[in-house]
């Protein structure tokens, strides 16, 4: 019966996800903030983690991941992003036996103080300054239906904030995950920022205006509110799998393969691979084909990584340090590092 139940879950998600496939959608989401992976791990293995995420990092990735977790554990993230831009990440899971666990995790980018410029004043001279942000806060819970088995659900506020104007959102992710229990192999599928439309609001947005400005004498400086249009949420579905080609007492490599499919981007095939001693040194290498407008002058992006878990001596707390290097073609690249705790 639940290989019933895995099977017609994993139809419908298909077909759902081949279905929105067909559409093109480029530029029409808000908060695209969401689609910039958080943690080095998954973006040194170009995303392809839906089936392989087993650390906080599966609040973002796909929520049923949690499950697979064991002990508590906390993480830092920090992405030195393009343009001056950083994304951070706190991330937290926490198992709970037979009960689940739970995660939450906070994702911020910051773009800094701005000048604030007009008409009349292009260079800001003024010296004025506006700040501008992107938030997520995300609670989740995932359990395992079978012992093979599970699912994960996530709950999201998303919030956008340009001066003094702010968009917000709510959203949910769906997550399932099947451990077959052999050589590793474990396949994954997740939806992500299903939610509300986003619309921005503030003082910003207030004007003065001549509402009839053909006509003889009337005021010149009526209050208006000037009317912004809603965008969605940049929904995604991820499916994919992993699985150790090589284990044995000291060595693991486990190679990832995800498809991905964005509401405001063309679909996109996942690859990583991860390389572990004695599972406290690792190497993870990943790549994925970013379209240029001709899709015959495609680029093919590689991403790298490694990590460091090692044991406080005389305790059986652990620290994690990730690090990794994202090539955005002609956007140049990113580095990411993390810093994380297993109590």
């Amino acid at each position: 019966m639940k290989f019933k139940i895995f099977y017609v879950i994993c139809i419908a998600v298909l077909i759902t996800g081949f279905s929105f496939a067909q559409f093109d959608n480029v530029g029409t989401s808000a908060a695209a903030f969401l689609k910039i992976p958080v943690d080095p791990r998954g973006s040194a293995l170009s995303s392809a983690v839906v089936a392989n995420a087993n650390d906080p990092s599966a609040v973002y990735w796909n929520p049923a991941g949690l499950s697979q977790m064991k002990r508590t554990e906390i993480m830092f993230a920090n992405t030195d992003w393009i343009a001056d831009l950083n994304v951070s990440f706190l991330g937290v899971g926490v198992p709970l036996g037979n009960f689940g666990a739970i995660g939450v995790g906070i994702t911020y980018l910051s773009m800094g103080d701005m000048p604030i410029t007009t008409w009349l004043d292009t260079e800001g001279a003024s010296g004025q300054t506006f700040s501008a942000y992107d938030a997520c806060f995300a609670v989740a819970y995932s359990r395992k239906l079978t012992d093979k088995f599970s699912i994960g659900l996530s709950v999201k506020y998303v919030t956008e904030t340009i001066s003094h104007s702010t968009a917000s959102a709510f959203a949910l992710d769906v997550g399932t995950l099947y451990d077959t229990g052999f050589r590793g192999l474990k396949v994954g599928m997740s939806f992500t920022n299903f939610g509300t439309k986003m619309r921005l609001e503030g003082r910003d947005l207030i004007v003065k205006v001549d509402p009839y400005p053909t006509a003889g004498s009337n005021p010149t400086d009526v209050i208006a509110n000037l009317k912004t249009e809603e965008w969605s949420l940049p929904l995604t579905f991820q499916m994919g799998a992993s699985f150790n080609l090589v284990e044995g007492e000291t060595f693991r490599f486990t190679l990832n393969a995800d498809y991905r499919d964005e509401r405001d981007y063309r679909a996109l095939g996942l690859f990583g691979g991860e390389f572990a001693f004695k599972e406290i040194f690792f190497v993870r290498v990943g790549g994925m084909k970013r379209y240029a407008v001709d899709e015959a002058h495609g680029k093919f992006t590689l991403n790298a990584g490694a990590g460091l878990k090692l044991t406080i001596p005389g305790s059986s707390i652990r620290l994690k340090f990730d690090y990794s290097y994202s090539d955005l073609y002609r956007l140049k690249q990113a580095h990411r590092i993390a810093l994380g705790v297993i109590l």
